[in-house]
C-alpha cells in the first residue's frame, strides 16, 4: 500500500497543475473572444465588411473566418450587445465569465440587470445562467398585453386514428386552460393512488390487489391518459359541471 503513495501524490500534482493551466488558458481564451467581439462590433457598425455577395457581418466571418452561420449571426448580436453593457462586458474583458455565459445573458441583460445577471455568472455554471435567462424571457412574455390573446387564437387539437385504430392526438392550449387540465389530470392520478392504496392495505395476497400493485408502478405517462380516460368517462356520464370560472381555476 506505502509503495502506491508515491503514485498517487505524482497524479494528483499533475492535476493541479494541469487544472491551474487549462483555468489560465481558457481565461486568455476569453478575454481574446472579447478582443475579438470589439472589433467585429466596429467592423459591423461601419460596414467594411461589404462587398460583392456580401450581405452581412455574419457573411463575412463566415466566408474570411470559417464560422458558421448560426455562431456568426451569434457573434453580432453579442458584439452589438455589449457596446450597452460596461459591467458585463469589464467582466469578458478580463476573462471572469465565459463566451457561453455572456451570450445567454445578452439576450436579457440591460444596464438595469446586468450586475445581478454578473452575479449569477460569476457564482454558477452557464446552465444556470441559460435557466435564469430562459425564466426572465418567459416573465416578460407573459407580462406582454397581448400574450394572452395569441395564446388564444394559437390553441389546437389535432388527432388521428393509427392503423392499429389507437387515437393519436397533440395540441395546444393557452397557460390557464392547460394549467386547470394538468390539475385535473392531477387529481384524478391522485385519486387513483389512494384507491390503490385501500385495496392493497385489505388484502395484499388477493388478485384485485396485485392487479392494483401493478397499476401504481405504471410509467406516470400511462397513467395520465388512465386520467384521460376517466375524465371523459365523467363527462359522457354526468354532463358539464356547473361551476364559476374561478371554481375551475382554483
Amino acid at each position: 500500500m506505502s509503495g502506491n503513495a508515491p503514485t498517487v501524490n505524482i497524479k494528483l500534482q499533475r492535476a493541479a497543475t494541469l487544472a491551474a493551466e487549462i483555468t489560465e488558458l481558457y481565461g486568455y481564451i476569453t478575454a481574446a473572444t472579447y478582443d475579438l467581439l470589439v472589433k467585429t462590433r466596429e467592423f459591423d457598425e461601419q460596414k467594411l465588411w461589404a462587398g460583392p455577395g456580401l450581405v452581412s457581418c455574419a457573411h463575412w466571418l463566415n466566408w474570411q473566418c470559417g464560422i458558421g452561420m448560426n455562431a456568426a449571426r451569434e457573434k453580432v448580436r453579442v458584439a452589438r450587445a455589449l457596446g450597452a453593457l460596461p459591467m458585463i462586458s469589464a467582466a469578458f474583458r478580463r476573462g471572469e465569465v465565459s463566451f457561453s455565459k455572456v451570450r445567454a445573458m445578452t439576450r436579457v441583460a440591460n444596464p438595469g440587470n446586468e450586475d445581478y445577471l454578473l452575479m449569477i455568472a460569476r457564482h454558477g455554471t452557464a446552465h444556470h445562467v441559460e435557466a435564469v435567462v430562459r425564466g426572465h424571457r418567459r416573465a416578460a412574455r407573459l407580462g406582454e398585453p397581448e400574450a394572452a390573446e395569441q395564446q388564444i387564437e394559437s390553441r389546437t387539437f389535432n388527432y388521428h386514428w393509427d392503423d392499429d385504430g389507437s387515437l393519436v392526438f397533440s395540441g395546444r392550449l393557452p397557460a390557464e386552460i392547460g394549467a386547470m387540465l394538468m390539475k385535473a389530470v392531477q387529481a384524478s392520478i391522485d385519486r387513483q393512488e389512494k384507491e390503490i392504496t385501500a385495496v392493497t392495505s385489505d388484502d395484499r395476497d388477493s388478485d384485485d390487489s396485485i392487479s392494483r400493485h401493478r397499476e401504481r408502478h405504471q410509467p406516470v405517462s400511462k397513467r395520465r391518459a388512465d386520467a384521460i380516460a376517466e375524465m371523459a368517462e365523467s363527462y359522457l356520464a354526468n354532463g358539464r359541471a356547473q361551476s364559476s370560472s374561478a371554481d375551475r381555476y382554483q
